[in-house]
């Protein structure tokens, strides 16, 4: 017996040798192909070092624990570099910062840098260093969680670029960690990908597959109400749709997705001119999401229905009781104030509620990237009521907060107009 298990030892011990060797082995050649390439970049060495790190890919899936995973991934990168593919680089040095956090960002950000000069456009630049400029989550303690974390911020990403570097980190995931527990919320992360990229009937797919594959997850409700999601948001099926959100209803009643089901009906409902039916399921969606960011959409919905309604006065206290409870979101509550004042001035005819909704919209984010339009509008709606001297005070701040700004300029023509 002794005989035997030193027999299996050895057999184990040699093996993993092997491994490691062949390994080695692999990854010193694409070592030794990119120290070759000369400093032309031209079409064929382009295409090669696209080949090389797709090579690359492979090695990774073969062998993800191995100690030089990291150096695989800077190199990848670099080949992806030289073969002009900055989306893929950009993928895989995120990759590399969330499976190794404690690498210096000294090393990855000449390669972002380089990647982002590479002909992104603005928007794809600006999603490339929000990426990037993002704290690592404390919470991801192992390598599948640190690599989920990626993922979750990857199916954010829009555009060519990014969208094929993005599905092959997923797939990649899925070969490497088939069991891996958080699964089945990664595949819907991955729907999220391809709607976002306009792939939708792919995204639904993927919610399917979400449901299908994991028959014990608690994101089954979730799932279809996001294929209804993208029905009625974007294939404008709405008797589709309304499938789903209902399946939603009577399958999953006690679901947290019940609420934000009945504020996506009360959208569809009011795209369709059926504003009874859209303020009940409005009514519904408020009553279930309290207060929550997400009810934010259910009350101001709800006011649009009753402007839609002309019923102008509800639709003002509406939108100024919803920009009080929402006090905790800056944004949200001025926007509500803003909704509020464009009733008071548009369907009310009414200076004095106009005036109010501004400046309770200011007095809610002072730092509103609107502000100086809304400082502008405040002072003229005080002139128009005759109060020249609030006018002239909130012309003079608006001048001091956003000197550059135009309506800076128009602030000054209305100083030396009332300072006369």
């Amino acid at each position: 017996m002794k005989k035997y298990t030193l027999l299996l030892t050895v057999f184990m011990l040699t093996a993993s040798w092997a491994v490691a060797t062949t390994a080695q082995a692999g990854l010193d050649f694409y070592k030794k192909e990119l120290s070759h390439f000369p400093v032309e970049n031209s079409r064929e060495h382009r295409a090669y070092a696209s080949t090389l790190a797709n090579g690359l890919e492979t090695w990774l899936r073969q062998y993800p624990t191995n100690p030089e995973v990291q150096d695989a991934l800077l190199m990848q990168t670099r080949l992806y570099l030289r073969a002009q593919e900055p989306g893929a680089a950009i993928v895989t040095l995120f990759k590399l910062r969330h499976q190794f956090p404690a690498v210096s960002l000294n090393v990855l950000q000449p390669l972002l840098t380089e990647a982002v000069q590479q002909g992104l456009d603005s928007a794809y630049r600006n999603q490339a260093l929000q990426l990037f400029s993002a704290v690592l989550s404390s919470q991801a303690e192992t390598v599948p969680q640190r690599q989920a974390e990626a993922l979750y911020q990857l199916s954010k990403l829009a555009g060519k670029s990014f969208y094929g570097p993005a599905q092959l980190a997923f797939e990649n995931f899925f070969v490497q960690y088939p069991t891996e527990e958080q699964n089945n919320e990664i595949e819907l992360w991955y729907g999220d990908l391809h709607r976002l990229n306009g792939n939708y009937l792919a995204a639904i797919a993927q919610y399917r597959k979400a449901s299908q594959l994991y028959p014990n997850t608690p994101y089954k409700a979730a799932s279809l109400r996001l294929i209804g999601d993208i029905y009625a948001d974007n294939l404008k099926d709405t008797a589709a749709a309304t499938e789903m959100y209902t399946r939603v209803l009577n399958e999953f009643p006690d679901s947290s997705e019940i609420g934000t089901v009945y504020k996506h009906m009360a959208i569809l409902d009011e795209n369709n001119k059926q504003y009874e039916s859209a303020l009940i399921n409005y009514d519904k969606a408020i009553e279930l999401l309290g207060t929550t960011p997400a009810a934010f959409e259910a009350y101001t919905g709800k006011a649009d229905v009753l402007e839609k309604n002309q019923d102008f006065q509800g639709a003002y206290d509406l939108l100024i009781k919803t920009g009080g409870l929402f006090t905790a979101n800056p944004s949200q509550s001025s926007t509500a104030y803003e909704k509020a004042a464009r009733v008071a001035t548009k369907r009310l005819k009414d200076q004095a509620r106009y005036t109010q909704a501004l400046e309770k919209a200011l007095f809610a984010f002072p730092n509103n990237s609107k502000g100086a339009e809304l400082m502008y509008d405040l002072a003229k709606s005080y002139e128009k009521q005759g109060k020249n001297t609030q006018a002239l005070s909130t012309y003079k701040k608006l001048v001091l907060k956003y000197p550059t700004d135009k309506y800076a300029s128009k602030a000054q023509g209305r100083i030396s107009r009332l300072s006369k």
